[in-house]
């Protein structure tokens, strides 16, 4: 809002010659001014705050020089993996676990060759999604970030280098709908993954029927063992020990495929150990040959919800995208009795 101060000036002299008192039309000339000073203040203040509301940095958003690098050498220490996520040429989604490998001013990574990445991916745009561990034991915290390749090297037969600028911020994502917990051992009494054939689902009911007295063994054998490195109401990664590359292609452990998972759990009420059945999707798998061990990640596609009164067949729900509800609320619980041990 502009104002013609001259303007102002002589409108306010021309009371002059109604006849007001000269010390009247000083006072009305001293006024205006004061409304003209309050209302370019009060647009110059409006006009500050806007700017700072359409600038303004999200509370999840940590974007402190000293603080980013902190959070991405708590990554490289504990091998934290990375689910790196973008598009093809086709424009088709992919994902591919990696860690990281050094930290400078850039960011390198380690992805094994098998994710088929070369230089033709240089320049593209990338979504990088990992947790650390938190100060309350069991406990994580969810960070994702964008950046862009920079360098695409070999290191060695199995393995590439992936260099990407570092991130001018990264942002915190552990609201509920995205809650993923690392369960201590303690609070599940079982997992397993077992191939989603009619051997295999004959396999999961009996393990619901028994109440766990059958158990079906490994897939790495029995020597293996399974553990569940964290779960959601959408589904769960699970790390698999004496799994080689060969024998996970002899079970056909590939992106995309079907696996039933039973899982003891134990309940936060008073149901004491309780046991589910699922039909679940791979959406991520990363082999390390020289360890012998397999990480999953599992979306929950359908639910075994008990068995029909008339035809006594069993009965599957559909899980949405919206998750579980009964897996929401037990990671949900979770979270909350590992944050009261670790503020007790």
């Amino acid at each position: 809002m502009a104002v013609d101060q001259e303007f102002l000036y002589k409108t306010l002299r021309g009371f002059g010659d109604t006849g007001l008192p000269q010390q009247t039309v000083n006072m009305l000339i001293v006024v205006g001014f004061c409304i003209v000073a309050i209302v370019a203040a009060v647009l110059w203040y409006n006009n500050r705050e806007l700017k700072k509301k359409l600038n303004a940095v999200p509370m999840s958003w940590i974007t402190d020089k000293d603080q980013l690098e902190k959070i991405f050498e708590t990554a490289l220490v504990y091998r934290s993996k990375i689910d790196l996520s973008f598009h093809a040429k086709s424009e088709k989604r992919r994902t591919i676990a990696c860690a990281i490998d050094d930290i400078t001013d850039r960011i390198t990574l380690e992805i094994p060759a098998n994710g088929k990445i070369g230089q033709s991916w240089l320049g593209r745009e990338v979504t990088g999604f990992f947790h650390v561990p938190a100060k309350q034991a069991g406990m994580v915290i969810f960070y994702n970030f964008s950046s862009v390749i920079t360098e695409v090297k070999t290191k060695g037969s199995q393995y590439y280098n992936l260099t990407i600028d570092f991130p001018e911020y990264i942002e915190q994502t552990q609201k509920r709908e995205f809650l993923r917990v690392s369960p201590p051992s303690r609070h599940y009494d079982y997992v397993n993954i077992i191939p989603d054939t009619k051997q295999g689902v004959a396999a999961g009911l009996k393990f619901i029927a028994t109440n766990g007295e059958y158990a079906p063994g490994f897939m790495g054998g029995k020597d293996a063992g399974i553990f569940l490195s964290d779960i959601s109401g959408g589904g769960l990664s699970l790390e698999l020990t004496h799994m080689t590359s060969k024998r996970a292609a002899q079970f056909k452990l590939n992106k995309g495929q079907n696996f039933l998972v039973l899982m003891s759990l134990v309940d936060f009420g008073d149901r004491g150990i309780v046991r589910h059945l699922f039909v679940t999707k791979i959406r991520r798998i990363f082999i390390d040959p020289t360890q012998g061990r397999a990480q999953l990640g599992l979306s929950f596609e359908s639910q075994f919800m008990g068995f029909d009164e008339d035809s006594k067949k069993p009965k599957w729900e559909r899980v949405t995208q919206n998750g579980c509800p009964e897996m929401d609320d037990w990671t949900y619980n979770l979270y909350l009795e590992l944050y009261r041990e670790g503020n007790e």
